[in-house]
């Protein structure tokens, strides 16, 4: 596809790069409007999404270092060039998450508040950044003679093998953030508990990335899974249970209330 937007002389500007810088960009504009929905000063937005770039970032490419260092040993200067792509998700959500922690903290914020603050941002953010990672040719997906593969044949793409169909596993995951941004949109003014939005957000996108895994030419981890589909499975559940106690707690104090 197109892994190098332009070049000006020795300046290289990478697709994917620029995907992520819109994201985040995006990310901030949206945190900052929902901060003023709740009461915030929203220049908070800028605290919360630098200390989620730097970590989230920092913890994506180390959780990728990890899984492909073969692909280091013999240029250990590339595990930097993250311009170039290779984030995984899940690191960088925890990654992310922590740092994020470290601002609730020094502000002495609700976590609550701030999770659901910066859901929809995740949601829109993971978009934008799959088509740099369909730019680019990461994330790509298995062999395939659908109608609808895609064949990569630039060198600089990070798609293997090229000249060969393969599943646009990047729009899918495109299109998959957008319904949980319409999701989250559709039913965070109804949502009185803090702290639930972001965990429907962990629930939905635990969801589909489980099944779009099946798409993806990711390495098998265990139990015929990849390390990001185990992940997945791990946030649906834990995204299930936890809004399930959520609604409990909910009855209960209805019930409660009621007796009174």
């Amino acid at each position: 596809m197109l892994p190098i937007l332009f070049k000006i002389g020795p300046l290289t500007v990478h697709t994917y790069g620029v995907a992520m810088a819109v994201a985040f960009l995006t990310g901030l504009l949206l945190i900052r409007h929902e901060a003023k929905q709740k009461g915030f000063n929203p220049d908070i937005a800028y605290d919360i999404v630098l200390f989620a770039m730097i970590g989230g970032i920092i913890g994506a490419r180390l959780v990728y270092v990890i899984d492909y260092w073969r692909d280091f040993v013999g240029n250990p200067a590339q595990m930097f060039a993250i311009w170039t792509g290779g984030l995984i998700f899940y690191g960088g959500l925890i990654g992310g998450a922590l740092a994020v922690l470290v601002v609730i903290k020094i502000k002495k914020l609700s976590v609550g508040k701030v999770a659901d603050m910066v859901a929809p941002a995740m949601a829109v953010g993971s978009a934008i950044g799959r088509l740099g990672c369909f730019a680019n040719g990461c994330c790509y997906g298995k062999e395939t003679s659908s109608f609808f593969g895609v064949t990569y044949t630039n060198e600089l793409a990070s798609a293997r093998p090229l000249g060969v169909s393969l599943y646009p596993t990047q729009l899918f995951e495109f299109a998959y953030n957008l319904v949980i941004l319409g999701i989250l949109w559709w039913v965070r003014p109804k949502l009185k508990s803090d702290g639930l939005l972001f965990w429907m957000y962990i629930t939905l996108y635990g969801f589909f990335r489980f099944i779009v895994e099946f798409f993806r030419a990711d390495p098998v981890f265990y139990l015929g899974m990849s390390a990001s589909q185990l992940f997945s499975l791990v946030m649906l559940v834990a995204g299930l249970g936890i809004i399930f106690v959520y609604y409990f707690r909910t009855n209960q104090l209805e019930v409660k209330r009621a007796g009174k």
